[in-house]
């Protein structure tokens, strides 16, 4: 059951705009609190980047095993380990998309968006009924926005109602084929940047490349999700599948946008947490 009175009292307690979406598949339980609030989508943005570079895959447009060079202007600050690397390092696309979920890197990120195309993200979103989810800049753009950007739009943004519901076909193995979304689970499960899952019993990373999905033993849980961040910008935001050992599964979704870091991230923990301990 999904504890609705805590969250509402947690989501109450940040201070600015706080977005969040929970769910329990099986069961068809929901609990939205502000969801269609609209943020700068930060890193968050990489998970339908994700999601369409593994339709690309299953459709023959990409080889995931293909090894490439990072391009110089893909290569930027920010998160990622690629920017400490050989720069011309060959790496295959399976592994940038690794990168770009676990480690949250910037430089695999802006690469794979030059494979997928940023345009082609636009629309699939719309497509899959993201309405208020998209982006027009590469992640550490520098310089002026898109030409072609219409004007009074967040480059890059998403909602908790966007998020949720796309971990919720991810799970279900809907959004790409059954065996795709698995292996994108598989992946999101070895982020450790996320804050929904700061204080939960997760358990290792798993293995992207086995067969099936490994459940976690008694008393952990698997999170395979996907944060973001952007200071500048007061904002905060997390989403993932959260896995239990009996199988059963809850997907959760936060964005927020405020001036206290500390306490904004602090409430999405005790949200992860607060769900948790509803579940196990």
């Amino acid at each position: 059951m999904i504890p609705v009175e805590e969250l509402t009292r947690l989501c109450k307690e940040v201070e600015g705009e706080c977005g969040l979406y929970v769910s329990i598949p099986e069961t068809g339980e929901r609990f939205a609190w502000n969801e269609h609030f609209q943020a700068y989508a930060a890193s968050t943005i990489k998970v339908p980047v994700l999601c369409l570079l593994f339709r690309d895959a299953e459709q023959g447009r990409v080889d995931l095993a293909q090894k490439v060079v990072v391009k110089p202007e893909n290569r930027v600050g920010g998160s990622g380990i690629l920017q400490s690397l050989n720069p011309d390092l060959e790496i295959s696309i399976f592994d940038l998309a690794t990168l770009m979920m676990v480690m949250s890197d910037n430089i695999a990120t802006n690469q794979i968006i030059d494979i997928v195309g940023m345009e082609r993200v636009r629309n699939f979103c719309k497509e899959e009924s993201l309405d208020s989810t998209w982006i027009w800049q590469k992640m550490i753009h520098k310089g002026p926005p898109p030409a072609d950007m219409p004007e009074g739009l967040i480059p890059n943004a998403t909602t908790a109602g966007d998020l949720g519901g796309l971990m919720e076909r991810i799970a279900a193995g809907t959004i790409v084929s059954p065996a795709s979304c698995r292996k994108m689970v598989q992946i999101m499960a070895g982020q450790r940047l996320g804050r929904l899952q700061t204080l939960l019993p997760t358990t290792e990373r798993l293995n992207p490349y086995a067969d099936t999905l490994q459940l976690p033993a008694e008393g952990k849980v698997v999170a395979a999700s996907k944060g973001g961040s952007k200071e500048a910008e007061g904002t905060f935001h997390d989403t993932g599948i959260f896995y239990l050992p009996d199988g059963r599964y809850y997907v959760m979704a936060v964005c927020t946008k405020g001036p206290n870091k500390t306490k904004a991230i602090r409430l999405i923990q005790q949200m992860g947490l607060t769900m948790y301990n509803a579940m196990k």
